[in-house]
């Protein structure tokens, strides 16, 4: 029997009068996602944004995933559209062959997905979860030639609220509001606050930190 899908859950708890304010200014929540990669050059990836604000907005996502291959340039504000893709598992390996096509086999590195490239082409390649029942990409990671790449799938999340509307699978290198980085190792679910004019707020706990405006996203996401 094939084991139960781990799925994690933030709630965004805010006052009416902020709903109200963020609405009447056309806010939007974004998410991104934590993962672990050696390769350099790797790029975070707009996950997920709502403009569907609630008293508590919640954000929910579970341990599926695809591996995909790309022909998308990974450039900031750049879109990563993916070529193709193939459903894959922790400890799997995903082979691209010179056509793009894509087969998930067992056997690779233990929780972490591997991608390796079949063909001398280049590729852009990357990991896609699924969030609110829709699978986005979260990175995009460059793919040479005869090589492989591991991708490990972090279990911390980035939110921001602002104005800024994009499509998922957009190249975001700076972080373009305040945020708040949260890690939901050793849990499944995590509730923090949101006031438009003192922003986020959370418990006394270290599972969270405050992100600044203009934040290097690289080294926080995409982490060695």
């Amino acid at each position: 029997m094939r084991a139960a899908l781990s799925q994690y859950a933030v709630d965004i708890q805010m006052t009416p009068a902020t709903l109200e304010a963020l609405m009447a200014s056309g806010y939007a929540l974004s998410a991104f996602k934590a993962v672990q990669t050696t390769v350099n050059g790797a790029a975070p990836l707009l996950w997920y944004q709502t403009s569907r604000l609630l008293m508590t907005t919640s954000v929910t996502w579970q341990e599926q995933y695809q591996a995909y291959a790309s022909t998308s340039q990974i450039i900031a504000h750049g879109m990563i559209r993916p070529n193709s893709t193939t459903d894959i598992g922790l400890g799997q390996t995903a082979q691209v062959g010179a056509n793009g096509a894509m087969t998930a086999t067992d056997g690779g590195t233990p929780a972490a997905i591997s991608i390796l490239n079949q063909a001398s082409q280049p590729w852009t390649c990357g990991v896609s979860q699924v969030v609110e029942n829709q699978t986005n990409p979260v990175c995009a990671v460059p793919l040479y030639g005869n090589m492989i790449d591991v991708i490990a799938p972090v279990e911390q999340v980035l939110l921001m609220l602002s104005a800024m509307s994009a499509n998922t699978g957009t190249v975001i290198y700076q972080a373009y509001a305040p945020g708040v980085l949260i890690d939901l190792r050793g849990a499944a679910q995590r509730t923090v606050q949101f006031d438009i004019n003192n922003g986020w707020s959370w418990d006394s706990g270290t599972w969270a930190r405050s992100v600044a405006s203009n934040t290097d996203l690289v080294p926080l996401l995409i982490q060695q």
